[in-house]
């Protein structure tokens, strides 16, 4: 979890007969609440000349913790099948109790006021679309 090397396998690693590209990652706010949710659509197009398969990654990373976090959480994914030149639009919810840390001291789940980066890609290696949000109290 908190490695900092080059694994030989990043997560989610595939080989396909396709390729895929990602693009127009949109949040639904720019802000949102500790109990609210946020909405996280990005299209994703099959640009290769045959049908395929492809699992859409979203990530989170916390760019001002308190606490030592993880580079990058896994917060959603999803696979879809698009026939060649098709494009379709990916939609994810993120409630944001699942940003939340365990805090020992208080021996509950926190949700701390934190800029969070989402990203979106096909694995832990390529999350080429990027886009901040920023969890308030």
């Amino acid at each position: 979890m908190y490695f900092s090397g080059a694994p030989l396998y990043p997560f989610g690693f595939g080989l396909s007969y396709t390729a895929f590209s990602y693009s127009n990652l949109r949040l639904s706010a720019a802000k949102f609440k500790k109990n609210g949710t946020l909405t996280a659509t990005v299209d994703v197009t099959n640009t290769g000349a045959r049908d395929g398969d492809e699992v859409v990654q979203l990530s989170a990373s916390h760019l001002n913790s308190v606490v030592e976090r993880p580079q990058r959480e896994l917060k959603g994914f999803r696979r879809i099948h698009l026939a060649a030149g098709q494009t379709t639009s990916i939609q994810f919810t993120i409630p944001a109790q699942s940003l939340a840390w365990w805090n020992p001291a208080q021996h509950a789940w926190q949700v701390e006021s934190d800029t969070v980066r989402f990203s979106v890609g096909s694995s832990s290696a390529n999350l080429p679309l990027h886009q901040d949000a920023s969890v308030v109290d």
